[in-house]
């Protein structure tokens, strides 16, 4: 059996991105999301986003945390989300892959295994950590925020192809849809629009379909 999780970070950083991000959903090919929880925008993008969306933690972390400083502010971070959302997250991420940071992802394992939370794994070393904790972790993962956009609609046919043709399993396909920000400054904007468009292609449903 395949199963394919197509998530959007970033909810809750921009209004824009987070239209798009339930665009994506709504029309397109996300099934999941992570939010950040401590943005001016973050309580009206967690009850904004509908049940048939499953929502994670998007963990910010500042650089230079210890292990101990990362558990904490993972915990504070979850508190919050719970406060916003009235649930707990469905996984966990992190902002620019911070939690990858070995100090930082046994911190982050730590408690998520409190919380039997599942956690993103982006190659073959973190999934194996992962899961000696018992943790659950998907047994692929794909996408490459360095690439801008990562998502052409070229790029999402390739990618659902090689799944299609590849074993069974689960795999995360990471994407960053959304509309040109209105608010934060960021380097990876109009791009979003590209993945946008991407995930809301016929032709990427069909792909999926096939």
């Amino acid at each position: 059996m395949r199963r394919l999780i197509v998530n959007a970070d970033d909810l809750g950083y921009d209004p824009e991105i987070d239209r798009g991000i339930l665009e994506a959903h709504t029309r397109g090919l996300v099934t999941s999301t992570t939010a950040m929880v401590d943005t001016p925008f973050a309580a009206a993008a967690l009850r904004a986003a509908p049940a048939s969306l499953g929502v994670g933690l998007h963990l910010v972390l500042v650089d230079g945390l210890d292990g101990a400083a990362v558990a904490a502010e993972l915990r504070r971070q979850l508190e919050r989300f719970r406060a916003l959302r009235g649930a707990g997250p469905t996984h966990l991420d992190s902002h620019r892959h911070a939690h990858a940071r070995p100090e930082a992802l046994a911190a982050v394992a730590d408690v998520a295994s409190q919380f039997g939370l599942p956690v993103r794994a982006l190659d073959e070393a973190m999934r194996s950590t992962l899961r000696a904790r018992g943790l659950r972790t998907t047994d692929a993962f794909l996408g490459d925020a360095a690439l801008r956009p990562c998502w052409t609609l070229a790029r999402l046919l390739s990618a659902l192809v090689e799944l299609g043709a590849g074993p069974a399993g689960t795999a995360e396909l990471m994407a960053h849809p959304g509309h040109a920000p209105s608010s934060v400054r960021t380097s990876f904007g109009v791009e979003r629009e590209v993945e946008l468009a991407a995930l809301c292609a016929p032709e990427a449903r069909a792909a999926l379909a096939r």
